[in-house]
């Protein structure tokens, strides 16, 4: 059902605010992540019906299905090609607040995929995109709700298939504290539980406490000193040590609606419990541009040591908090950082550049460029890569669009002595039917050079996608 003009106004309220202000088993994750999804639906609930308890829920939603049917040329992406049909069902919902009391963003989606002539088993998929601020005192208490399920690459040199990915979820919850002692000084104190599942080993749970102290410099300007501490214990049986990780660092930043800068330094130091230690510094710096009211750039730099739960809850924040990008400020906030997501539960050191151009209008486009190095603490399988890439949109007419999009990828791993470059490339269309339901037709072209035997490959895939959604909080597309 099409949403209503009281949906209607509470969107166009929602968007003018952001513009003004910026396990073990194969079921195992996928339980975890239900019954993270149930936990939330009670809690929906609860607030709908004890006021005074918790936030009464004021948000906008949307729901949506869609059917993918797709034909692969080398599904299995190897020298030997073998040609596959798939069919994929899918359906989500989208939820989006902004109250006094609540800003929360969800996204839930499940599929179920069909391969006709059996290269891989059928199989059903959960994702999840979750995040919300609950605040219980204005100015001091809230507390904090992130949540990404999905999927995660099992081995970076080999190529994105069925079989080599493992549903990933990760979680993390807890409160913060605010303390104002003056007009410009401002203590902050918190903790969060978190969890980071793997079907296979690799699972770890963390306790997290920190402490900051912000001092206004003026109306945009802040200047912090932070001091972080997390436990992880990893789920038996356990293939790294556990671990304690203490980050000190200090940040300055600089927001405004179209311009931003936010600089980090200081030290990490990780101590597993019965093994060695690792120290390193902490480095990173952003900004954000706009350059008129139709074009933004945004450059990201980072030297520091992360793992993969910490990477995948970065992309929640800089997601999830939002309406659906519109504006090229907003696309570039919210574009995902740039690099490969692994399920490890080892810690690595990751420097990262990147810069992202983004034009819209009528006939818009993005131009991203990145370059990364990943040096694991125990794993042997530290790489180097380096990538850019082009998309391209035309908005035909209000009802039919064009897009295309160029990548390119250039991976080395040095221990292995290999060397994979990617290159993919994209032509599609979506048609709207009625103002609830669109059609998409794509074809896509992924070709492998590597200097391993038999790693090359080739694959060609047609796409048709039909899609319902009854508004702009769910898009109707495959998550995988």
């Amino acid at each position: 059902m099409p949403p209503t003009a009281g949906n209607r106004a509470r969107g166009n309220r929602f968007r003018r605010w952001l513009s003004a202000t910026r396990g073990d088993s194969r079921t195992g994750v996928a339980c975890r992540a239900r019954h993270h999804w149930l936990r939330a639906c009670c809690i929906a609930a609860l607030s709908c019906t004890c006021p005074g308890w918790a936030p009464a829920l004021a948000g906008e939603y949307d729901l949506g299905a869609g059917f993918l049917l797709a034909h692969d040329s080398n599904i299995t992406r190897t020298a030997d090609p073998r040609a596959e049909w798939t069919e994929t069902w899918f359906a989500g919902v989208g939820y989006s607040e902004r109250t006094a009391d609540l800003t929360a963003r969800l996204l839930a989606q499940v599929e179920r995929r069909d391969f006709v002539r059996n290269t891989y088993q059928n199989d059903t998929a959960y994702f999840l995109n979750g995040a919300a601020v609950w605040t219980i005192a204005p100015q001091q208490l809230s507390w904090t709700v992130e949540d990404f399920a999905g999927e995660s690459l099992l081995d970076l040199t080999a190529p994105d298939t069925p079989a080599n990915r493992t549903r990933t979820n990760s979680l993390s919850t807890g409160p913060e504290f605010t303390f104002r002692v003056n007009p410009t000084n401002t203590p902050v104190i918190g903790a969060r539980y978190g969890r980071y599942d793997i079907q296979g080993p690799g699972g770890n749970q963390r306790y997290t406490g920190y402490a900051h102290w912000l001092h206004q410099l003026s109306e945009p300007e802040k200047l912090s000193l932070n001091y972080e501490a997390t436990h992880v214990d990893f789920t038996p049986p356990a293939l790294l040590p556990n671990f304690l990780r203490q980050d000190t660092f200090l940040r300055y930043e600089r927001l405004s609606s179209l311009n931003s800068l936010t600089l980090e330094g200081g030290t990490t130091h990780i101590q597993r419990y019965g093994g060695d230690q690792t120290n390193g510094r902490l480095a990173r710096a952003s900004a954000l541009h706009a350059l008129t009211s139709e074009s933004a750039v945004r450059l990201v730099l980072a030297d520091q040591i992360s793992d993969s739960a910490t990477d995948l809850l970065r992309t929640v924040t800089g997601v999830t908090l939002t309406t659906t990008p519109t504006t090229p400020t907003e696309i570039a906030t919210a574009e995902p950082l740039s690099g490969s997501n692994v399920a490890t539960g080892d810690a690595y050191r990751s420097q990262r550049g990147e810069v992202t151009y983004i034009a819209s209008g009528r006939a818009g486009y993005t131009l991203q460029g990145y370059a990364r190095r990943v040096d694991y603490a125990t794993l042997d399988q530290d790489y180097r890569e380096a990538g850019g890439g082009l998309a391209l949109t035309w908005n035909q007419t209000d009802a039919v669009r064009i897009y295309a999009s160029a990548n390119y990828l250039k991976r080395i791993f040095p221990s292995l002595d290999e060397r994979d470059t990617d290159r993919t490339g994209i032509l599609g269309t979506n048609y709207r039917l009625t103002r609830s339901l669109a059609a998409s037709v794509e074809v896509r072209l992924m070709e492998r050079e590597s200097n391993v035997p038999l790693a090359s490959f080739l694959d060609r895939r047609v796409m048709l996608l039909l899609g319902y959604s009854t508004g702009p909080q769910y898009g109707a597309a495959s998550r995988r």
